[in-house]
């Protein structure tokens, strides 16, 4: 079984501008897979009030995404959990 993990959060003071965020999520990804998380979007969310949304995907349950240390460019995430069958 999958599970996907979305987590919104608002991007830290230094990112803004996003000038080289696309680069920085590149970063995030490739240490997300190692750690067994594969990113499948990032973007910029309508009608929250933060800033950034990052989607996973992975068979990983959620005490280890929430041990993932990948020194992300948010802060302050709400993160939903969807099972995906």
């Amino acid at each position: 079984m999958k599970f996907g993990y979305i987590a919104y959060g608002n991007l830290k003071p230094e990112w803004i501008p996003t000038t080289n965020l696309e680069k920085e999520m590149e970063r995030i990804k490739e240490e997300a897979e190692k750690q067994g998380f594969k990113m499948k979007y990032w973007g910029h969310p309508y009608g929250v009030s933060e800033n950034m949304v990052v989607v996973y995907e992975s068979n990983k349950t959620l005490d280890t995404y929430h041990s993932l240390n990948l020194n992300n460019p948010y802060t302050g995430t709400r993160t939903n959990l969807v099972i995906i069958p």
